[in-house]
This record gives structure tokens, C-alpha cells and sequence, in this order.
């Protein structure tokens, strides 16, 4: 860090000093993409857009430079200029497979769940040689959400196929198994996504339910709490946490892990009628 910031002036500077007529140069504008990239690590995403806008004025063909700007505008839910970043990137290059998930993603967002499965079906259709395990996870997301079971098992094994150490895909199809009642399945493939992560938060909360719905209530508290040691502001897992007390006839503790999940998020209507479910014993 103690070079980092300087060198953010010093391209500043650099950049403020050019012709209005700039010429190609790729090696400048590689220079700004990379800098933008690690600007949004550091969550500084206007400087990291700024960087980008310079990418592309020393290379207007520096496709990365317009999708990776696209997703920082994405994650700062502006929707309508994202869009239009990942069309110029289709425009460039039509069989740029990310930039159809990315646009997927940008139209599941707006509610255009048709539109989005129809982009993501898109890109794995385009290449035989490329990962489409994104796009087939999100599709498996969209079955999730209509409570498809099998045709969103289906998915996850496919995406897992395609990509055996993303723990998070594995994660998914294990709750989809649980949500199928397939218990045994779901603690199966949790326990393989533990052997490829051991401190996977998701995993040990995903456990936690499986445990739960077994009514192994000892087993599913130790697994959220793991969960929250991941990650203290897992808010869901403390709700659970609660709901297994409370069933447990642990008045004092239910309401301890109640009022924690209200804390990190005091506006969700379920933890506040569980708080009050809870007052009333």
C-alpha cells in the first residue's frame, strides 16, 4: 500500500495531461484497466470507473475494460448504463459468452426472469469449449425459485460437473436436495464441499438446515454457529439459531439470537414476529 496511492496520482496526473485527440494505445490502456481492477478492491468504485473511461479512450477496443465496468456499475445497482456496457461488449465481440451471462444477470435483476434464462441458455449454446457453469447455476437458481426441484437438480450437478471446486454450486444443489426431501443426498454433497473448503460459511449453514430438518437439534446449532464464526453478520443463521431454542422450550435463548438477527437486520418483518412470538411465553 505504501506505493499504491501514489501511483493512483501519479496515473491521475498523467491522465489529466493529454490531447483532446487521443491516440490508440493499448499498452496505456492496460495500464488504466488494471489500475481500475484494483481500485475495486479497495471498494473505491468511482476512481475505479474513472480508470476504466480512460482504458477505453486509449483503447475504444478494450473489451474487458467495458464488462468490467459493466459489473461495477452492476453491483452499484445501476442497472440501465451496466446494460448498455455488456450490448457494446456483444456488439464487439458477438460470442463473448460472460457478457451474456452478465446481461442475464442485469435483466433477472429488472424482474425479466424469461429474458435472463433465455441470455443464459444463450451463452452455454454458443461455445463447446467454454465453463457455462455460471449460467447453467443461475438457470438452476430460476427452477429453485419455482420450486422445480428436479429440473434444478438437474442443473447444479451439471454446473458442479463442469466446475467440481466451486463449493458454492455444491452448496446450492445440496439445498436443493434438502428442499426435494432427499436429506441423505443433501448431507452427501455438503460433506464433499467441506472436503474442498473446511471453513465454507454456506456449507455450515446449509448443514445446519439439513440437521435441523432431521430434528438433530444439537448438531444443527453447532453448524450455524460455525457458520457465524465464518461470518459473524450471517444474519439468517442466527434466526435459525433462535427457531431451534424456541423449539427447544429455551425462552432466554431464543430471544438472545432473535434480537442479534434484528440487530444486522432490523427491518425484516419474519425476525420481528418471531421477536414478538417469543416475548409472549
Amino acid at each position: 500500500m505504501k506505493y499504491f496511492l501514489p501511483l493512483i496520482f501519479a496515473l491521475f496526473t498523467l491522465s489529466s495531461c493529454g490531447s483532446k485527440e487521443t491516440k490508440v494505445d493499448p499498452a496505456k490502456s492496460k495500464t488504466h484497466y488494471d489500475l481500475a481492477l484494483e481500485l475495486a478492491q479497495y471498494s473505491l468504485y468511482q476512481n475505479s470507473l474513472e480508470e476504466f473511461d480512460l482504458a477505453i479512450k486509449f483503447d475504444p477496443g478494450n473489451i474487458n475494460a467495458y464488462r468490467k465496468k459493466g459489473l461495477v456499475l452492476f453491483g452499484l445497482n445501476q442497472y440501465v448504463e451496466a446494460e448498455k456496457l455488456f450490448k457494446k461488449v456483444i456488439s464487439l465481440d458477438p460470442e463473448n459468452v460472460q457478457a451474456y451471462i452478465n446481461l442475464g444477470m442485469v435483466k433477472y435483476s429488472t424482474g425479466d426472469k424469461g429474458d435472463a434464462k433465455k441470455l443464459w441458455e444463450k451463452s452455454i449454446n454458443m461455445k463447446t469449449d467454454d465453463n457455462d457453469s455460471k449460467a447453467i447455476n443461475n438457470i438452476a437458481n430460476l427452477y429453485k425459485e419455482e420450486k422445480n426441484y428436479d429440473k434444478a437438480i438437474e442443473r447444479y450437478q451439471l454446473a458442479v460437473k463442469n466446475d467440481p471446486i466451486n463449493s458454492m454450486y455444491m452448496n446450492n444443489l445440496a439445498d436443493t436436495f434438502r428442499l426435494n426431501g432427499q436429506l441423505d443426498q443433501a448431507m452427501k454433497v455438503l460433506q464433499n464441499s467441506l472436503k474442498l473448503n473446511s471453513a465454507g460459511m454456506g456449507t455450515y449453514f446449509n448443514l445446519g438446515l439439513v440437521y435441523k430438518d432431521l430434528k438433530e437439534n444439537k448438531k444443527a446449532l453447532d453448524s450455524f454457529k460455525k457458520s457465524i464464526q465464518v461470518n459473524a453478520a450471517l444474519t439468517e443463521a442466527y434466526y435459525q439459531i433462535a427457531q431451534i431454542h424456541l423449539t427447544m422450550k429455551n425462552r432466554d435463548l431464543a430471544l438472545k439470537f432473535i434480537e442479534k438477527a434484528i440487530e444486522f437486520s432490523p427491518k425484516n418483518l419474519a425476525y420481528q414476529e418471531s421477536r414478538k412470538k417469543i416475548l409472549a411465553l
